[in-house]
């Protein structure tokens, strides 16, 4: 259709406007209407947009090409009309009614409502000039300010709002663009039965948007705050609202959107149609309360997000339940939520005593080295290359039944790079004490320095030495930990008798590797036969030892990774809580947790 005046062509405008189109085309169509103001110029660039879209899609072929083809290929059919049930109406209108054939009962209604004109003595009713006029109330830049609304609310209203108030406004939105596209009708004189052919989904949503008196509130509250979120529409708002306010105020004039539906049907029929005759004849389900009902990419959206919902609270789960493993594995922790280090006097102790002649073996000494950081982290360094060293680097002996056997737990070489560390950082911290001999430092001044920094020079070496010496504790323990997992992992399915070939295997094999999989830590249940104080205990308590001096070594020197790790549970919850909330809200039900997480 070729628009002949300036008032047909807003008309085109609207309708070409108001086609159904992707997120992604609709974006591109409002972005081309900024380049001009003239409404025929508007025009011919979305008809080129469109003609474009098309062509890529189907291979060249235009949109008129492709519907020229489907008419010459395609049969009629025949056209299904809505019928309102027959029940007989009451009022006869006594002898002159049935004289010249009018009907008292579509009189009234005539007189009630104002829908419809009734000829001479009422036998051919007619539509009333004042029902067009209810689709032509709202201006042409209202129209399009509302419609551009109400779809940002249908592609980005199930990020912020439950699927009742999302379904309720999408229902709405439908609604207003199928009465808004019946305007066009009145350009020339319909009959009643095309008018009720053309408006039949426009019936069904004014049906549900009746059926929720909250229908009103809802949609004046919400969609005016996601549009000022909007940086295009927000400029807008005043004719939004005009448009919404519109659409939400038919039932508030005379005659009412209900009472002109009920007219056409009147006069198609010729017998008074009540409007609860009309809903019931179309069965309108009602509004959705849990799932949201939009169109396929919009549904695709949520249900991705929904899934992606899951995975962060499976993840969640997992941490939280890491931690939960993490702090009862390898730390003690009281009633007030500190962590008990009392282990050290052990390792001092076993120290002193193997280094120290016996005159130097008292209390003083040992209380030296617990509360000086320097003095204790080359103690601790010492005791962990002496004791357990031999464990990841080399050969050890076990005891095995009745025999004793030189078994290698790791390959060589694996725990290179962690050894080298410990042993670059002993002899810098032994340097350091050889140079400083009296150089008194507490681990209260440690704590605050770390934070605030030191200006002192000898004080800033020291305190690097010492943050680096936690983050080589937390890192070690950090690779450690996984070969502990991997191994309560083959364990559970030993006990599930889901071991293969291939795990049974790990009893015996070194650790080649770091990395998540099943296996076991090799000979785990076998003695270890030492000097040191670890002898007698099984190669399995052993690496869960090493594992929980270093976590605590690191603790100690503030290393920040173990350091967040040990203190993420209120993070953990938070973030549980909100996933989970979410989920609820886009799956309208709760998340169901697995009996294993």
């Amino acid at each position: 259709m070729v628009p002949q005046s300036r008032t047909d062509a807003h008309k085109v405008f609207a309708n070409l406007y108001r086609k159904s189109r992707s997120p992604e085309h609709q974006q591109k169509i409002d972005e081309i209407l900024t380049r001009s103001n003239d409404v025929f110029i508007r025009i011919d660039l979305i008809k080129k947009a469109d003609e474009e879209f098309y062509k890529s899609k189907n291979g060249g072929e235009t949109e008129e090409e492709k519907t020229s083809e489907k008419k010459q290929s395609a049969k009629p059919q025949p056209k299904k009309i809505v019928k309102p049930e027959n029940k007989p109406t009451g009022g006869g209108g006594g002898f002159l009614s049935a004289l010249f054939g009018g009907n008292a009962a579509i009189a009234q209604f005539a007189k009630n409502t104002g829908a419809i004109e009734l000829g001479i003595f009422g036998r051919k009713p007619a539509i009333s000039s004042a029902v067009e006029a209810i689709f032509k109330g709202l201006r042409e830049d209202q129209i399009i300010a509302t419609i551009q609304a109400l779809k940002l609310c249908e592609t980005q209203g199930w990020r912020h709002w439950a699927p009742l108030v999302y379904n309720i406004i999408n229902n709405y939105n439908r609604f207003f663009n199928s009465f808004i596209g019946l305007d066009s009708l009145f350009i020339d004189e319909i009959s009643a039965e095309t008018f009720l052919n053309r408006s039949t989904k426009m019936q069904m949503y004014y049906g549900r948007v009746l059926s929720r008196p909250d229908t009103r509130d809802i949609i004046l509250t919400n969609v005016p705050t996601l549009v000022k979120l909007d940086e295009k529409l927000s400029p807008k708002i005043e004719s939004i609202l005009t448009g919404l306010d519109y659409g939400l105020s038919l039932e508030d004039q005379k005659p009412t959107l209900r009472d002109a539906i009920c007219a056409f049907h009147i006069v198609m029929s010729k017998r008074v149609v009540t409007w609860d005759e009309i809903v019931r004849g179309f069965n309108i389900s009602p509004i959705d309360e849990l799932k949201f009902k939009s169109s396929p990419e919009v549904t695709k959206e949520v249900e991705m997000a929904i899934a992606k919902l899951e995975e962060e609270i499976k993840t969640g789960l997992f941490s939280k339940k890491e931690l939960q493993n993490l702090k009862s594995r390898y730390f003690r922790i009281d009633e007030t939520g500190k962590l008990n280090f009392d282990f050290l006097n052990e390792i001092i102790d076993d120290y002193v005593n193997r280094h120290y002649p016996e005159s130097m073996q008292n209390a003083s000494v040992k209380s030296n080295f617990k509360s000086i950081p320097h003095k204790l982290l080359y103690l601790i360094i010492r005791d962990f290359q002496s004791v357990y060293f031999s464990l990841i680097e080399g050969y050890i002996k076990i005891e095995e039944g009745m025999q004793t056997k030189d078994v290698l737990l790791i390959q060589s070489g694996l725990f290179l790079a962690e050894i080298e560390k410990i042993n670059m950082l002993i002899r810098s911290i032994d340097g350091f004490n050889k140079k400083y001999p009296s150089f008194q430092y507490s681990f209260q001044l440690m704590s605050e320095k770390m934070i605030k920094g030191a200006q002192d020079q000898i004080e800033s070496a020291l305190l690097k030495l010492l943050s680096g010496a936690g983050e080589i504790f937390g890192r070690f323990a950090q690779k450690i930990d996984v070969l502990i997992e991997n191994h309560l992992l083959a364990k559970e399915y030993e006990r599930n008798g889901q071991l293969n070939e291939k795990i049974l295997t790990t009893r015996e094999r070194p650790i080649e590797e770091v990395k998540i999989l099943h296996r076991f830590i090799p000979y785990y249940n076998t003695k270890i036969i030492t000097q040191s104080r670890i002898a007698g205990k099984t190669i399995e308590e052993v690496f869960t030892e090493m594992t929980k001096l270093l976590y605590n070594y690191a603790i100690i020197y503030k290393d920040t990774a173990t350091t967040q790790k040990l203190t993420a549970h209120k993070k953990i919850e938070a973030d549980l809580a909100r996933a989970k909330t979410e989920y609820e809200r886009l799956a309208g039900k709760p998340f169901e947790q697995d009996s294993h997480l």
